[in-house]
């Protein structure tokens, strides 16, 4: 059983505090949420709360979703009210709420949140990383969403003069137009309960990272379990992820259902991740010195921008510009080139297992199966109007809606099994 503070250790004078980690996306969150949830024993004693249910973090992850009231999601009502019931009932000093997508809230949203929560204090603590190091990770993600984007596509969709014309763009800048997401939750909170935490550069220990979202909680980081759950956060090697992006081509007419269920948790999760090296440094995505020109360039604007809201920063905001590219690195896609049959035979596969599966079904409920679904050859790999692809944003966020992705592939507490 989980101990709690024995004595109301609020502040003098002062209210409870809740701190809510709002992302932005890969910029650590995962790593955060997984030494949280592997400390929870320890921030209570504390005097912190991270809210769970039992063992789980997915109560976060539903509160979240029934706060922003995603369009086409089934809903879960209640989540958010227990969320804050638990963070009002505290004894302790604060409370921690970590979960990235609460960066997607709306100014309506973000005053329903704060409105919700004015039992205590509400802080946001966003973190940034620089823009040449979360093209390569935001372009993975989209791949395990099923986006059939290369690498370059990606990127010149980001780049794009008005990046808000074509998807790839859009779906970044969503997640990652990080000066408006500030100042949504600043005209909430104001200017000294908005705390920006700036990721280290990677020549810099993963620790520091912590050690610098315990200054915003006022706690010591080096009295925390910092071990990372490798499996809250995964990387797929270049050549693995582009594997992957042309599977997902050949997959572009399959329900999103099982796409997710066998292209993403099965290949992805299980296969391709056991067969990526556990080295992949010289493997992955590199932008090339264009894209890191502009890359600079926006990041100039953004720091200004950050310096003009006069927020509390923890870091330095310099490191925002990305670092110059080592000589030795080695460009994309040059370690591992895989058979061109390769994606073929694996999508081919995937239908095999769908096409199995939905017989199985069939005879066990007594129902028809449907017919498997066959392979479409079109120019350029491009995906048919009308599938889906160009629909709302909603459909970006499986993993944040999809229960079973949530237990797959999010931080678990030592020792806890995935259901």
């Amino acid at each position: 059983m989980i101990d709690e503070p024995t004595v109301d250790d609020r502040p003098p004078g002062g209210n409870r505090a809740v701190y809510l980690h709002i992302g932005t996306l890969k910029t650590g969150t995962s790593f955060i949420q997984s030494v949280l949830l592997r400390n929870v024993d320890r921030l209570h004693h504390d005097g912190i709360l991270f809210p769970i249910d039992q063992t789980r973090w997915a109560l976060q992850v539903r509160a979240v979703r029934d706060v922003l009231d995603r369009k086409g999601q089934t809903p879960v009502r209640g989540d958010w009210d227990r969320l804050v019931a638990q963070i009002t009932e505290w004894p302790g000093r604060a409370s921690v709420v970590s979960m990235e997508f609460l960066s997607l809230a709306t100014t309506a949203q973000v005053e329903t949140i704060v409105g919700s929560l004015q039992a205590v204090d509400v802080h946001v603590v966003l973190t940034l990383r620089d823009l040449a190091r979360v093209l390569p990770s935001a372009w993975q993600s989209m791949i395990k969403q099923g986006r059939p984007w290369s690498f370059e596509e990606f990127v010149a969709g980001v780049t794009a003069d008005d990046p808000r014309s074509n998807e790839p763009g859009q779906r970044f800048w969503l997640h990652h137009d990080a000066v408006t997401i500030a100042e949504r939750w600043l005209a909430a909170v104001g200017p000294t309960r908005l705390h920006v935490v700036t990721v280290p550069p990677s020549s810099r220990p993963p620790s520091l990272l912590w050690q610098r979202f315990c200054e915003v909680l006022a706690l010591d980081g080096d009295a925390y379990d910092i071990t990372q759950d490798q499996k809250s956060n995964f990387s797929l090697s270049y050549s693995d992820t582009e594997l992957l992006r042309q599977v997902n081509v050949e997959l572009a007419t399959m329900p999103k259902r099982d796409h997710k269920r066998w292209a993403t948790r099965f290949l992805a999760n299980r296969v391709l991740r056991a067969a990526s090296s556990e080295d992949i440094a010289d493997d992955r995505p590199e932008v090339d010195d264009a894209t890191r020109d502009w890359a600079v360039r926006r990041s100039e604007l953004l720091i200004e921008a950050l310096r003009a809201l006069d927020l509390h920063v923890v870091g330095d905001l310099e490191e925002l510009l990305p670092q110059p590219q080592s000589s030795d690195r080695a460009t994309a896609g040059t370690k591992i080139v895989y058979p061109d049959r390769a994606a073929y035979v694996l999508a081919s596969m995937i239908r095999k297992l769908v096409e199995i599966e939905s017989d199985r079904s069939a005879r066990s409920t007594g129902q028809v199966a449907t017919a498997p679904l066959r392979r479409r050859h079109r120019p350029g790999g491009t995906r048919p109007a009308g599938d889906g692809a160009s629909d709302d944003h909603d459909d970006d966020e499986d993993d944040f809606y999809d229960q079973e992705a949530i237990d797959e592939d999010r931080p678990r507490r030592p020792g806890e099994r995935s259901r």
